[in-house]
């Protein structure tokens, strides 16, 4: 059973729990590494898609800051 808790964590701490939760299932420092980044990966990108995008008037003003000379 699963279940879907959203809470404000700092990256240090979701790094910190995905190593942890990843030396649970190998011993191989290497192995542990990609699962964790794996991990964090995926929670990362799923965090990307939930964001709302910014605001038209927000864009532009962005690209007049940022326009090419």
């Amino acid at each position: 059973m699963t279940t879907n808790i959203h809470k404000t964590a700092q990256l240090g701490d979701l790094v910190a729990a995905a190593f942890d939760q990843a030396a649970h299932y190998s011993t191989d420092p290497s192995e542990v590494s990609r699962l964790a980044t794996q991990a964090v990966m995926q929670v990362v990108r799923r965090m990307r898609r939930t964001l709302a995008p910014p605001s038209r008037s927000r864009m532009s003003s962005l690209t007049t800051v940022f326009s090419p000379l």
